[in-house]
């Protein structure tokens, strides 16, 4: 149990979170630790988890303001699965990533010239936007390691607590837990949830895979395997981490494997589904995913031979005559294939999120 002026802090935080008011909600909660702390020389995982997704919904607003749009509050245990996020995630790393080779490629055509001057325009903007973007790294860093601490004691409670059950331990998403042991499996998953979340938005992707199946694994003991929205929700995030930590083919087609299970999900609730208006949101979904489904099942290099052996017969048959055609045609194929690599790459993102520590 809480003391009144923990359950104050507590109060507090809840309703600044609640006005989307998340670096104050952070602060309340953060007094609400340490006030417990003080008192009972403890850690409350529960107190922990909800400092740690105030700190996270910090950084993704300072990220949006940053970026130039607003962003849109995280879905909640209680919400259903909206996968349009986290496409638009997909998105911005497909476009930060072109963006930055497009920069790369004009800085080195412009060689030295002007070099003072950019270096001049780069300090100056240093100076204006480097307190930001620390504060938006320390709000990450910072979600990180507090859900982690609370990773840690619940599953602490969790091993102290098993219980051998029938699975799914819920009838439904918005079931209410039946035992101390189903409520705290289900907050660890909102735990892992979270923290694969955090390394989604800092680019680590290995970490949020890892993550992201942990958070899986616990889901699929919590909801119906078949209809749940949860566990639709974090098939296709899953979906995205493992499609982006590695160029390794097989991580690809485990991508696709996920999202074939978000498709699945979300077909069985549309069928279900008895409001009209909720049903075709969902049918847009699904043709959204299905689209992404058939993108992730092509081979790549195939691709790009089938492209480059277009590009070469489409030059071949310009090619009319001129005793220079095998030199432009040699440039050309070499230009266009250039072109089609670096398209490839930008929809390929590295791990770039700083180092996490390994968890214990």
């Amino acid at each position: 149990m809480y003391s009144q002026p923990i359950l104050a802090l507590i109060n507090e935080g809840s309703q600044a979170y609640s006005r989307k008011d998340y670096d104050l909600a952070s602060s309340k909660y953060a007094d609400a630790c340490a006030a417990l702390n003080d008192e009972q020389g403890t850690d409350s995982p529960d107190l922990l988890l909800l400092y740690g997704k105030a700190l996270f919904q910090s950084g993704v607003s300072k990220s949006g303001v940053l970026g130039g749009a607003p962003p849109e509050e995280r879905k909640s245990e209680e919400d259903e699965g909206n996968f349009e996020e986290g496409i638009a995630h997909e998105d911005a790393v497909e476009a930060e990533v072109g963006q930055q080779e497009q920069e790369v490629e004009e800085r080195h055509e412009g060689g030295n010239e002007g070099q003072e001057e950019e270096k001049g325009e780069e300090k100056g903007a240093g100076e204006r936007e480097g307190q930001p973007a620390e504060e938006e790294h320390s709000d990450f860093e910072a979600a990180w390691d507090i859900l982690d601490l609370a990773r840690s004691l619940f599953e602490k409670r969790i091993s102290a607590e098993f219980t051998e059950l029938k699975t799914p331990y819920l009838a439904s998403d918005n079931a209410e837990p039946t035992s101390n042991y189903v409520a705290n499996v289900k907050k660890l998953s909102e735990v892992y949830d979270l923290l694969g979340e955090v390394s989604l938005e800092s680019e680590n992707f290995v970490q949020a895979a890892a993550d992201l199946e942990s958070c899986l694994q616990l889901r699929l003991k919590l909801y119906d395997p078949e209809l749940s929205s949860m566990l639709s929700e974090v098939h296709f995030k899953l979906s995205l981490a493992l499609e982006f930590c590695s160029d390794d083919p097989t991580l690809r087609g485990r991508a696709a494997e996920h999202v074939k299970h978000a498709i699945d999900i979300l077909k069985a609730r549309t069928e279900k589904e008895t409001e009209a208006a909720k049903a075709k949101d969902n049918e847009q979904l699904l043709q959204e995913l299905e689209e992404r489904y058939d993108e992730l099942r092509k081979d790549l290099e195939q691709e790009i031979r089938e492209q480059q052996m277009n590009i070469i017969s489409g030059i071949l048959g310009e090619v009319t005559g001129d005793s220079s055609a095998h030199t432009k045609l040699a440039s050309a194929v070499q230009s266009r294939v250039n072109d089609l690599s670096s398209m490839v790459k930008k929809r390929k993102a590295q791990p770039g999120g700083p180092a996490k520590k390994q968890k214990k």
